[in-house]
């Protein structure tokens, strides 16, 4: 299992490949506000998160992601309690 720092350095690891921010990406930083991220990027980053975490993260999930910390808090608890994504097709 992954633990914090390994999250942090995977959603790091994410933006810069798949968002393209140049900002830092700290653990405080708001994912619209600091981060600048639109609808379009919100969802990208909710799909590369699934995709390298394994996880499935569900709409009250989601909705409840403000900051980077949020994100590694639902990572976190999420691998903790096994909740993986189903094998695709």
């Amino acid at each position: 299992m992954a633990n914090r720092d390994d999250i942090e350095a995977g959603i790091r690891e994410i933006a810069a490949a798949h968002l393209r921010l140049t900002t830092e990406v700290s653990a405080d930083a708001r994912l619209v506000e600091d981060l600048g991220l639109d609808s379009l990027q919100l969802i990208t980053l909710s799909f590369e998160v699934e995709n390298h975490f394994e996880i499935l993260l569900e709409p009250d999930d989601e909705r409840a992601i403000v900051t980077v910390l949020d994100l590694v808090d639902t990572i976190a608890r999420l691998l903790a309690s096994d909740a993986v994504r189903p094998p695709g097709p």
